[in-house]
């Protein structure tokens, strides 16, 4: 696996895409103490001509289809709040025998950062990781999972969303893999 750069405008329009598809497809979650995450999958050049080559048609059904050629997304998982929680999920990489290993980690021991309100520190965190291996991980966020993307937030009220991507390259082709997390799904109502 390799990483190649991509322009900005070629990025920019990849980044339209997934959120595209994710908005397309999201679901407003009654309150609860949960994280709502989905990891996907980006065929760089097929998103990317599918991109080049769209005409708005004014269904927004029919545009989402079409903007989301060479896009996959994975069933959403749930995580819970809880110190030192680990949740790792594992998905097959499409036409390989690849695995991508998703994990998210909530500690209180690795970031402390300026509290809001009653408290002086804030020292809840939140680590989501995604990586691309030949075999299910434990976890994407260890020192034995070297070729991971790996991002910490500070953990509160406040929390809206956190992503981790990276590009891969699979058979000659290259991909964006990534994880997201709705920190304020639990804050939605039906």
């Amino acid at each position: 696996m390799s990483v190649r750069f991509l322009s900005l405008s070629n990025r920019m329009k990849i980044i339209l895409a997934i959120i595209t598809l994710l908005v397309a497809s999201s679901v407003t979650f009654a309150q609860s103490n949960e994280d709502v995450c989905h990891v996907y999958l980006v065929d760089v050049a097929v998103s990317s001509k599918a991109l080049d080559n769209f005409r708005e048609t004014g269904n927004p059904e029919a545009d989402a289809k079409a903007l989301s050629a060479g896009q996959t997304l994975f069933p959403e998982f749930r995580t819970s709040f809880q110190e030192e929680q680990l949740t790792t999920k594992h998905y097959p990489f499409p036409s390989s025998k690849l695995i991508i290993t998703a994990s998210v980690y909530y500690t209180d021991e690795s970031m402390p950062s300026y509290g809001n309100g009653k408290y002086d520190v804030n020292d809840q965190s939140m680590l989501i990781g995604i990586m691309v291996s030949k075999k299910a991980q434990e976890s994407a966020l260890t020192a034995s999972t070297p070729n991971s993307a790996i991002v910490e937030v500070t953990y509160d009220e406040w929390t809206n969303k956190v992503r981790a991507k990276q590009y891969v390259k699979v058979g000659g082709l290259l991909y964006l893999v990534g994880i997201e997390c709705d920190c304020a799904a639990k804050r939605k109502s039906k």
